[in-house]
C-alpha cells in the first residue's frame, strides 16, 4: 500500500472532504450556540471544541466514526450507541477505513498530541514511507496492518469577517521520543481538497 501524501490523500479523498465539511458544520454550530446566549467562544474553549465535535461526530455516522477516548483498546463505536454515551469532553474522533486509522484532533499549533500515554505512542510508531537511515538487523518499526494518519484541525476567523476552518493538516507520524511526536510527513489539506464547506 502507497502512503505518500499525494497517495494518501487520493484514497481518502472523500472521507477528508466529509470530515471537512462536518467540522465546519460543526464551527458554525458552535458560533450559533454562542450567540444565541451572548457567550464569547474564547472564554470557554472546551465548550466550543466540544459542540464542533459533537456536531461533526453526528455528521461522520456513516463513516463508522468512534469516539477517542484514549488507548486504541477503548473505543466506542458510534453506530452501537444506545444512549448516545459522548465520551471525555476534550476526546477526538477516530475513523476506520481498511487501509487506515485517522485520528481527529483540534490543533491550534498543527502538532499532534504529545505521547503521553502507551495507546498514544502505539498509534504513533509505524515505519516511515523513506527509510532515512541503513537498516541493520531487524527493524523495531511496527509494520500495522493499517497506516495510522492524524488529522489536525483549528478555527479562526476567514477573509470577510466569518469563522471556519483555517487549519486541516494531515500528519503520518512515525513513532515518538518521549513526550515528543516523530512525524514522517505533514501536509495541509484546505487547499488540496479544493472548494470549502461555508
Amino acid at each position: 500500500m502507497e502512503n505518500s501524501p499525494d497517495a494518501v490523500v487520493a484514497r481518502l479523498r472523500p472521507l477528508f472532504v466529509a470530515v471537512r465539511d462536518a467540522l465546519a458544520a460543526g464551527v458554525a454550530v458552535s458560533r450559533r450556540i454562542h450567540a444565541d446566549h451572548g457567550w464569547q467562544p474564547s472564554a470557554d474553549r472546551h465548550l466550543d471544541h466540544q459542540l464542533v465535535r459533537r456536531e461533526a461526530m453526528e455528521r461522520l455516522r456513516p463513516f463508522g466514526a468512534h469516539l477517542d477516548d484514549g488507548p486504541l483498546s477503548g473505543q466506542l463505536d458510534l453506530l452501537d450507541l444506545g444512549t448516545d454515551n459522548l465520551g471525555l469532553p476534550m476526546s477526538g474522533l477516530i475513523l476506520h477505513t481498511a487501509t487506515d486509522v485517522v485520528r481527529v484532533w483540534h490543533s491550534d499549533d498543527g502538532e499532534p498530541p504529545a505521547a503521553d500515554t502507551q495507546g498514544l505512542r502505539e498509534f504513533y510508531r509505524q515505519a516511515p514511507v523513506q527509510q532515512t537511515q541503513l537498516a541493520l538487523g531487524a527493524s523495531d518499526e511496527r509494520q500495522p496492518g493499517r497506516a495510522h494518519l492524524a488529522l489536525l484541525w483549528a478555527d479562526g476567523q476567514l477573509p470577510g469577517g466569518r469563522t471556519g476552518l483555517v487549519r486541516l493538516d494531515l500528519v503520518r507520524p512515525r513513532g515518538s521520543t518521549g513526550r515528543r511526536v516523530d512525524v514522517d510527513w505533514h501536509v495541509g489539506l484546505l487547499d488540496r481538497l479544493g472548494d470549502r464547506a461555508a
